[in-house]
């Protein structure tokens, strides 16, 4: 496998170890995050959302597929949230050494896991 595109490797490892002010470093102030729930503009909104994931036991399993180049990386992780095993797909464009650009969602469709 190719090597991780640094600041997809920093977000992993502070996604392990719940460092949610050094995950929040890998985000660029304009971050625009794009989901089918709707558009996330800034740190703060990001902020915002990252939070409601804290009770839903996350954790990182392995990356299935991986590419990227200086400014993009694309990728297709498996996660376990709340014990049950997801695929998760990810894009990324990189601004200023930080995610400038994202969209993601996870194979199988919208969940909703605060229900």
């Amino acid at each position: 496998m190719t090597d991780l595109h640094p600041v997809f490797a920093k977000q992993i490892e502070c996604l392990m170890t719940g460092d949610m002010d050094a995950l929040m470093d890998t985000y660029h102030p304009e971050i625009e995050s794009l989901r089918f729930q709707g558009v996330i503009k800034g740190r703060e909104a990001a902020r915002d959302l990252l939070k409601q994931y804290e009770g839903l036991e996350m954790e990182f399993v392995r990356v299935d597929e991986y590419v990227h180049s200086e400014d993009m990386i694309m990728t297709r992780t498996t996660m376990r949230v709340k014990g049950e095993e997801i695929v998760a797909f990810g894009a990324y464009v990189i601004k200023d050494d930080k995610i400038w650009r994202q969209f993601g969602c996870d194979e199988g469709g919208v969940r909703d896991w605060w229900a």
